[in-house]
């Protein structure tokens, strides 16, 4: 550990030179790695007492006699990140027709002509470039040495020495230049480059080897653009190459995130004390269907990102206990350091020191780089790799008092200290929160939080609470005007034209927007029982006066209405009941009894005991019959009330409810009660509107019985524990209107369904679907949301071959499958000549050319009407078509059947095969196993009661959390049922 007043890690003495090495022969080995300095150490120990100084040189690091044994860079280090690669570019097999082809583009939507924010490359030179690798020995434990060593002046000077052309540096293990140079090596002292005083042990000098290993032919790119060539890994290292000379001149002048660009001058807005969001540029290539200029464009859009702002460290933690902690009230209401010391010092489980919640909260802050106060000369930035904590420190934690390491005196001595101690005796500082864990950094010193100074612009990665997401949204929010204004700011920003690295390489990109022809599509009618609505170009339609195209079947005999803590009044509940009573008859509904009404007063512990008094009186106490429907009144937006309710009255009673805000109940307004009308029959199993005038007559998308299936996976926030969450939401209806959905955890952090989930799953939709048509299914469209190009490959060889098994082994016939890629995570934009009043795409705006592949099966749809900033469209991709509707039916049944949305009176922007499956498993995270104060894990003795429902009252447990090696090893604890009576209603809408 090194010492809080020493450099941290800091060099030994060297010769004080930079020194060109002999050239190692090809092929040998990889230099050995220094051993790091013993934990209790002092940075600034030189030679142990009477130990003899060697006269020799500093050693080479490697042994230049062996051959180099450095194994090739893995698929994934090649793939790279930041750049939007087609969906072949993941594939670890040669087969190029794994994916969907475009077999025509649309030809019946009514033509249109719109800007899109990608700006196209107008030129790349016929070139190739020579390929480097860069490797250091030792090998460093992060990524920011490799940037030091090669940012260093000797690495500079020597690159300078061999060519005037610029280099192009990946920041790790890969290097560019327009030109083939002879390897070259080099030792890099850090230390000595900075001016500082080397010492101890561990050594901050590295060798540098750059190394030619091959050339990137750019001619590749075009091959695999016009067709004549399949994807392969020359494509790849073309993309790699550009995605890197993008950004090589902006990340010298910005802070780079990921695809994103940022400076403290772009415009901000403080979300609270301590955190800001900020605007940046989004940039990055991506390949177009225009191939008839060059087939390439760079997409740029607008960013936005969470930074903590400049303040001590001290009162950031203060910050995060408070907001973050899991404090009780009265411990909220005195959060001085006294009170922070003993928040945070480890609680004791089981005969083992672990972390406390509130210690565990300042993960919060890990990465953020700081200065030291107590050396206001010092400019060197630190960075903080996590907040101490060792068991050996017992139960006051690792804070200045215990922490100790050995100082090394002026007389050649070591002593033992303590940080407190020291810090008085080298600095004569008196830390006053000595009691607090102190702060680890990167390079192994440690330090108390109070001497630090967290940097401004250090990026918030974790999600914000409601008050700083609204004041996000305000932020982020822009209308297409105004959006426009700001990329092309960006652009400007960027100054491609001055760029010295592009020119070094023969690209050229327009600062133009690029224009292109779009459709758009008919708008449907939308049919109820006695009325037609046209919304046209407007996107909206009303329910005055019309009548569901099915109300529900069972007349509402037995239903209840529950005010929760006298958020409402009993003259309130009552004239709601009335209203909602007679507005839901004018749909159509049918109620045959007045409501059971009650108020209870509970808190989340007593919820579930308070309920079991009132639920059986809706029924009269009947033990043969159930509550068709629950009304809840709330008294505000409680994320843990919510929760409670839903998982209590779906898991323990198997009842579908409709949770109320007070405040809507006491103003009982037509519009608001309509729309809890169309809820409310979908969840007793009505259809709200239909695209075909009569339930009789059937719309032309389905020629055969057919299922549309929509899948989707929810993850933990960072920081959180929480496992992933599938949800699969079938149609079972001939018209693909009503559906049914299945939820379940899917692992720590997994996107792919597992086959588990997906074999339980299947069978009882084919079995729903079979009981309410006579028929089986004999095709399938299977819309996917949230997967990336990078996991298209996936889709296909684990969740479609497992869907088709489950098929087989239930179907007689073997069903066909049209698999559909669904997202929304891009930065495309839209920028129609005439839009709507607000300056979007009409919904029905389909582009098909420009910002699409090549050759691949892809579109982009906007299909909403967007009430405010910049409309999304959805990129729809097609991998799998063994179905082959038509191109314009295929666009006009995703974009008309997004009127069938059971809850709205709009076309919603996504298919609502996909959309409710994200609503079905975003409710899912109601049935966790878990307690709603803090978002962790109940204990092993509450996962037990899984199978036994009757035990499932929700009551509050002692919270426990899953280790990284526990996970490893484990899947994570199943949902907790819902009851079998609601599995046939659409209970999550």
């Amino acid at each position: 550990m090194s010492a809080p007043g020493s450099p941290a890690g800091s060099s030994p003495k060297m010769s004080g030179r930079q020194m060109t090495l002999p050239a190692r022969p090809a092929g040998s080995p990889q230099p050995s790695t220094h051993a790091r300095t013993p934990s209790g150490a002092s940075a600034a120990s030189g030679a142990a007492p009477g130990q003899a100084r060697s006269n020799f040189p500093p050693p080479l690091g490697y042994d230049p006699g062996k051959m180099d044994t450095r194994p090739p860079l893995s698929h994934e280090e090649r793939v790279g990140k930041r750049v939007d690669l087609p969906a072949d570019a993941y594939l670890k097999t040669d087969i190029s027709s794994t994916f969907a082809t475009r077999s025509g583009f649309n030809t019946e939507g009514t033509p249109t002509r719109l800007s899109v924010n990608q700006y196209p490359v107008t030129r790349i030179a016929n070139m190739d470039v020579f390929q480097y690798d860069v490797a250091l020995s030792p090998e460093p434990t992060g990524g920011v040495v490799y940037d030091k060593v090669w940012k260093s002046k000797a690495v500079q000077q020597k690159l300078a020495s061999v060519t005037k052309k610029p280099w192009i540096y990946d920041g790790r293990k890969l290097a560019w230049l327009a030109q083939s140079v002879d390897e070259m090596r080099l030792l890099v002292d850090l230390d000595e480059e900075r001016g500082r005083k080397p010492g101890g042990e561990r050594k901050n000098a590295f060798h540098i080897t750059i190394r030619p290993t091959g050339k990137v032919r750019l001619q590749s790119l075009r091959a695999y653009l016009m067709k004549t060539a399949p994807w392969d890994n020359h494509v790849l290292e073309c993309m790699s190459f550009l995605d890197h000379l993008l950004r090589q001149g902006p990340s010298e002048r910005m802070k780079t995130i990921k695809r994103s660009f940022f400076h403290p001058s772009m415009p901000g807005r403080d979300l609270d004390m301590l955190l800001m969001a900020c605007k940046g540029v989004y940039a990055s290539f991506r390949l177009s269907e225009n191939v008839k200029q060059i087939g390439l464009g760079v997409n740029v859009d607008v960013s936005n990102q969470t930074f903590w702002k400049a303040n001590p460290a001290d009162k950031m933690i203060k910050y995060v206990i408070n907001n973050y902690g899991g404090l009780s009230r009265n411990q909220l209401q005195n959060l001085d350091d006294q009170m922070i010391t003993s928040v945070l010092k480890p609680l004791v489980s089981q005969g083992r020191y672990e972390q406390s919640e509130a210690m565990r909260a300042l993960r919060r802050l890990k990465g953020c780089r700081f200065t030291l106060l107590h050396r206001p000369n010092e400019t060197k930035e630190y960075k903080i790799k996590g907040f101490a904590f060792d068991k050996k420190h017992g139960p006051n934690g690792a804070n200045s008092y215990n922490v100790k390491f050995n100082w090394k005196q002026q007389n050649g001595t070591e002593k033992e200290i303590c940080i407190k101690d020291y810090m008085k005796e080298r600095y004569g500082y008196l830390v006053r929160q000595a009691g607090w864990p102190v702060i680890e950094t990167t390079r192994a010193g440690s330090f108390p939080a109070e001497v630090c100074n967290i940097v401004g612009f250090n990026q918030y990665q974790y999600k914000l609470d409601p008050q700083q997401t609204a004041s996000m949204i305000k932020f982020a929010v822009q209308r297409p005007d105004q959006r426009k204004k700001d990329i092309s700011a960006s652009v400007q920003r960027l100054d491609w034209a001055n760029d010295k690295y592009l020119k070094a390489f023969g690209v050229s990109i327009s600062p133009e927007m690029a224009k292109t022809e779009a459709k758009v599509l008919r708008h449907p009618e939308v049919f109820f029982e006695k009325k037609t609505a046209r919304p046209l170009n407007t996107g909206r339609w009303d329910l005055r006066g019309a009548r569901f195209i099915e109300a529900n079947k069972e007349p509402l005999t037995h239903w209840g209405f529950i005010g929760l803590n006298m958020c409402v009044d009993v003259r309130a509940v009552n004239n709601f009941v009335q209203q909602f009573t007679n507005i839901y008859k004018g749909h159509g509904g049918r109620i045959a009894k007045n409501p059971y009404t009650t108020n209870i007063n509970a808190n989340p512990a007593t919820l579930a005991d308070e309920l079991h008094k009132h639920v059986p009186q809706i029924v009269g106490g009947r033990t043969d019959l159930c509550p068709q429907i629950v009304f809840v009144a709330v008294p505000d937006k409680s994320a843990h009330v919510y929760e409670r309710l839903k998982k209590i009255f779906e898991c323990r009673y198997g009842i579908v409810t409709q949770v109320l805000q007070a405040d809507h109940v006491k103003k009982a307004q037509g519009q608001y009660i309509s729309n809890v009308c169309m809820k409310v029959n979908a969840k007793l199993g009505g259809q709200t509107s239909s695209l075909t005038a009569t339930k009789a007559k059937s719309h032309n998308f389905f020629i055969r019985p057919t299922m549309m299936i929509g899948v989707d996976v929810t993850h933990a926030s960072p920081g959180s524990d929480m496992p992933s969450i599938a949800a699969m939401c079938a149609s079972v209806d001939v018209e693909g209107y009503q559906y049914r959905a299945a939820v379940q955890t899917n692992g720590w952090h997994n996107e792919i369904l597992t086959d588990e989930n997906i074999s339980t799953w299947i069978p009882t939709f084919l079995k729903a679907y079979k009981e309410k048509t006579g028929r089986e299914v004999e095709d399938i469209y299977y819309f996917r949301d949230g997967v990336s190009e990078g996991q298209f490959a996936h889709v296909m060889e684990q969740e479609v071959k497992a869907i088709k098994k489950a098929f087989r082994e239930r179907n007689k016939k073997d069903a066909k499958m049209t698999v559909i890629v669904a997202t929304k995570r891009h930065h495309i934009r839209f920028f129609p000549d005439r839009g709507d009043k607000n300056g979007n795409p009409e919904p029905g705006t389909l582009v098909e050319r420009e910002v699409t592949h090549p050759f691949h099966y892809d579109f982009f749809l906007s299909s909403h009407f967007a009430l405010q900033g910049t409309a999304r469209p959805v990129h729809y991709h097609v991998l799998m078509d063994e179905i082959k509707p038509k191109v314009n039916n295929l666009q006009r049944m995703i974009y008309q059947q997004c009127y069938t949305f059971c809850r709205a009176t709009t076309p919603i922007s996504l298919h609502p095969a996909v959309y409710y499956a994200h609503l079905a498993g975003a409710r899912a995270r109601c049935h966790e196993n878990r307690d709603y104060g803090n978002n962790t894990r109940v204990p092993e003795k509450v996962r037990d009661q899984v199978n036994n429902p009757n035990n499932l009252v929700a009551k509050h447990q002692d919270p426990t959390t899953y280790s990284s090696d526990w996970k490893k090893n484990n899947p994570p604890p199943r949902l907790i049922p819902m009851q079998p009576r609601i599995h046939n209603t659409m209970w999550w809408v």
